[in-house]
This record gives structure tokens, sequence and C-alpha cells, in this order.
């Protein structure tokens, strides 16, 4: 009966880790559109830079600041992403032991039953006997 509890919570904990990465996988999704999102707008700035002041030379040193402000900032996000996955990836090996040792026991446990009626029945039989 504990062991069914035990399975019980395992499938539970295997749920929400598939919600988690659902959820992980929704949010990279979502910051893949807001990545595009920033694109479009800084092209659209770029262009309108180039227009009002002229100085394309000059205004490619605040762009090229503004790439690299973005590209450590997604370099930060997509660390956090990885980070999340990889801590996902530990809890599924660790439900793997755990399942794994739920499962050794059950067998163990399932040769010592039989080992036991077998005893029992030995010993039943030498009662019996006339």
């Amino acid at each position: 009966m504990a062991d069914e509890g035990q399975i019980g919570k395992l499938e539970s904990d295997v749920r929400h880790l598939q919600a988690d990465v659902t959820e992980i996988k929704g949010e990279v999704k979502s910051l893949r559109g807001s990545v595009e999102l920033l694109r479009t707008e800084f092209l659209s700035f770029k262009t309108e830079v180039a227009k009002e002041f002229g100085g394309v030379a000059k205004e490619f040193g605040s762009v090229r600041a503004s790439i690299e402000e973005l590209r450590t900032g997604m370099a930060k996000e997509f660390g956090r992403v990885d980070k999340e996955f990889g801590s996902v990836r530990t809890s599924i090996e660790s439900l793997r032991t755990e399942i794994e040792r739920a499962k050794l026991w059950m067998l163990v446990t399932g040769g010592a039953v039989v080992l036991s009626v077998w005893g029992a029945a030995l010993a039943l039989a030498r009662f019996l006997k006339p």
C-alpha cells in the first residue's frame, strides 16, 4: 500500500515536472517573440536615426553599444533558461533513480515473499507427513 502512495507521488512529481517543462517552453517561445519585437523596433529606430541626423557613422557607435547591451541581456536570459533546463534534467534523473530503487525494492520484497510461502509450504508438508 505504501508503494502505491510512493508511486502516486512519483507520478504526481512527473506531472509537475512536465508542467514545468511546458511552462519553460512557453517562456522560451515568449522570449523569442520579445526578441523579434525588439529586433523590429531596433531596425525602426536605426532607420529614424539615419533620416533625422544623417550622421550614420556617429550613430552606429550607439547602435553597437545597444547591440552589445542586447547581446548581454539575451545571454543572461538564455543562461537563466539553460539553468532551469539543467534543474529540470537533474530532477528527472533523480526521479529515475527513485523509480529504479522502488523497482529493486519490489523485486527483492516479491522474491522474499515467494521464498517465505515456499518455506511455509515445505514446513506444512513435513508437519502433515504421516
